[in-house]
């Protein structure tokens, strides 16, 4: 029994000793796709934001990492402008959660008179990013934010999709 396994291991040592590592080659290929499968999985498993208190705009700031784009960032390389509401903010916040529910692969997680919480995956690797949107009923301003969960930077993606859905909502003459 021994001496079947250990000429097994002498074989596949002469066949590299010979040059043929096509044994070699087949380790090696599933090693590096063992590796890419966890590391996937790992990367898939991001946590949840924590529920922000509507209150505080802290919340909706940015990390220091180009992963995030917020109308209330203190870095201006991470800013973008906050939505204005046209007419009443109460009517005008229904579609504005309306218009976020059919954003592509876009779940709304929780929602309520100024706070909308959605989840976004991206189309392949299904990396989840948080949508944030609070109204300040007072002026009908929305306060938008969009971030990695995971990562260091995004590529410009949560830039784009807060573009995407403020596009849309001027062509719905929900905002200006």
């Amino acid at each position: 029994m021994f001496n079947g396994r250990f000429n097994k291991f002498f074989d596949c040592e002469m066949a590299l000793v010979k040059g043929d590592g096509k044994e070699m080659r087949k380790m090696i290929e599933l090693s590096i796709k063992s590796l890419m499968f966890v590391t996937i999985l790992w990367g898939c498993s991001g946590n949840p934001a924590e529920r922000h208190n509507s209150e505080s705009s802290e919340f909706l700031d940015c990390p220091d990492t180009p992963n995030c784009v917020s109308s209330l960032a203190k870095n201006p390389k991470y800013r973008v402008e906050p939505l204005k509401l046209k007419n009443d903010p109460k009517t005008s916040w229904d579609m504005v959660k309306k218009t976020v529910e059919v954003l592509p692969r876009t779940k709304i997680v929780s929602a309520d008179n100024s706070d909308i919480h959605a989840e976004c995956k991206s189309l392949i690797f299904r990396f989840v990013d948080d949508l944030t949107l609070h109204l300040i009923p007072s002026n009908g301003i929305v306060h938008i934010r969009s971030v990695s969960r995971i990562g260091y930077s995004d590529l410009g993606v949560n830039r784009l999709r807060v573009e995407n859905l403020r596009k849309k909502l001027q062509q719905n003459d929900i905002i200006e």
